[in-house]
């Protein structure tokens, strides 16, 4: 599993997608097809949720009050299912 940011997504937000390892290679697979594989950012790979999750408390008092995350895409790239793409 690999949490990426997801410019394109609506609201644009956090997202979940795999990674299929083929002939020596990495390749992301998107479901949703939600926004365009090219423009996603990788922020954790893990075995699932719980080794990417952006935050984690251990049992302590804490509350998130404030995120923000900026990012700016003059023109997302047209997505072809049918191209393999990798992640950075």
């Amino acid at each position: 599993m690999t949490s990426v940011y997801a410019p394109g997504l609506t609201p644009m937000d956090f997202h979940a997608v795999a990674e299929a390892y083929v002939d020596g290679t990495w390749w992301m697979v998107d479901a949703t097809r939600l926004a365009p594989r090219q423009s996603m950012v990788r922020i954790a790979t893990g075995r699932d949720a719980a080794d990417t999750a952006f935050l984690t408390n251990h049992w302590a008092d804490l509350i998130l009050t404030d995120m923000e995350v900026l990012a700016i895409v003059d023109e997302l790239p047209a997505d072809d299912a049918a191209v393999l793409v990798q992640l950075d």
